[in-house]
């Protein structure tokens, strides 16, 4: 039988013999620990102390703002007490990623800390120096007593986290409504009449405004009203359309003849003379006439003489003319005007200063019959075509 040996010295030390049964190997170790049981205690003791030095120590990183400060090996047992131990102090708004009073355990080897820093609040009138770590402006809004009605918002619009000397603005937002009634346009409907001469038109029926009632919504922002809007109405009484015709003929028959026109006019009518001495218009001290000015050579701005006309196709009257609304050179037909007579067949040969827009301003040879003449409103005048 083979047995294996132990050499302690000059004693040969009989350990575990081969082949023997558990039952002996069980007495040769409790007959070893009798004979040395003071080795055995100091080695439980030292394996006892490895043991809870093991588990005791923790291997801590500290973070600042995100940024890697130090790693530390503690046998603290909280947060708070490794920030004592190592002298690391912090401002009481100082935020802390496990919280403070967490205790520290292996799974925790990382400590995070957020310094505070000054954000400016500002609610309506109201100005607020607030000390914060980097947190949700909505949690830090809450956390400071500032709660937010359904309609308040923050600017900047879309900040999301506080950051240092930022300023955040509170717009406290109220919504009031009010009724009111207002008027509702009506609408205008153009109707062709071929029986009216074109350029003129006459209502058929006057158009009448309906009456709506209108839900206002009034927004507020700190006290001021910024806005009105109108979100809804109700239709008490529907309007009245116009109804307008618009003439559609384009034919004049006058003096045995049959005419087309493009338009017919209701213009002013004035009156002028040539202005020369035989003319009997006024001269001032300049020699300038009254109707015509320096201007006062007897012919026209288009270089023509001027001469008064019989109102006849082949001796048309001479008309002044704003070209904007009358071309130069166009053949007029002037429907015969109360207290004055037959005018006829006109041609615009000239221009004048005072001559804008819808008037028209009739040649005549001497300067009592301007007089005469005066101002004559309402005159139908016939822009006709192909002459």
């Amino acid at each position: 039988m083979e047995t294996l040996h132990v050499q302690r010295g000059k004693e040969r030390l009989y350990l575990i013999p081969a082949g023997k049964s558990f039952r002996e190997l069980g007495r040769a170790l409790i007959a070893f620990c009798k004979r040395y049981p003071l080795a055995i205690f100091y080695g439980c003791l030292v394996v006892l102390v490895a043991l809870v030095y093991q588990f005791a120590r923790q291997t801590i990183t500290l973070y600042i703002d995100g940024e890697e400060l130090c790693t530390v090996e503690t046998f603290s047992r909280t947060v708070e007490e490794l920030l004592d131990e190592k002298g690391i102090w912090l401002h009481p708004r100082d935020r802390v990623v496990p919280d403070r009073q967490a205790i520290l355990n292996h799974q925790s080897s990382r400590i995070d800390i957020y310094k505070a820093f000054e954000v400016t609040v500002i609610d309506g009138n109201r100005l607020s120096i607030i000390i914060t770590p980097t947190i949700m402006v909505t949690e830090l809004l809450a956390e400071e007593g500032f709660e937010l009605g359904p309609y308040d918002r923050i600017e900047p619009a879309g900040l999301e986290k506080a950051y240092d000397g930022a300023v955040i603005r509170i717009v406290r937002v109220e919504k009031r409504y009010d009724c009111s009634c207002s008027a509702v346009p009506f609408d205008e409907i153009i109707q062709k009449n071929p029986l009216l001469d074109r350029g003129l038109s006459r209502v058929v029926r006057e158009g009448h405004p309906g009456l709506q009632e209108e839900l206002i919504e009034i927004t507020i922002e700190n006290g001021t009203e910024v806005k009105r809007e109108v979100i809804g109405a109700t239709l008490l009484e529907k309007p009245l359309e116009k109804v307008v015709e618009h003439g559609d003929n384009t034919t004049l028959e006058r003096e045995g003849r049959l005419m087309e026109f493009e338009r017919v006019m209701l213009m002013t009518a004035t009156a002028y003379c040539p202005g020369t001495p035989g003319s009997g218009c006024p001269l001032n001290q300049y020699g300038h006439a009254l109707c015509t000015g320096p201007h006062n050579n007897g012919y026209t701005s288009t270089g023509k003489k001027a001469v008064q006309g019989l109102g006849t196709l082949s001796s048309p009257r001479l008309v002044a003319v704003d070209p904007e609304v009358i071309p130069l050179g166009s053949l007029l037909y002037i429907e015969p005007i109360p207290g004055i007579g037959k005018i006829g067949f006109a041609r615009a040969e000239d221009i004048g200063g005072a001559i804008n827009g819808s008037k028209i301003d009739l040649y005549f040879d001497y300067h009592r019959d301007v007089i005469k003449f005066g101002v004559r409103r309402g005159v139908k005048v016939y822009l006709l075509k192909d002459y």
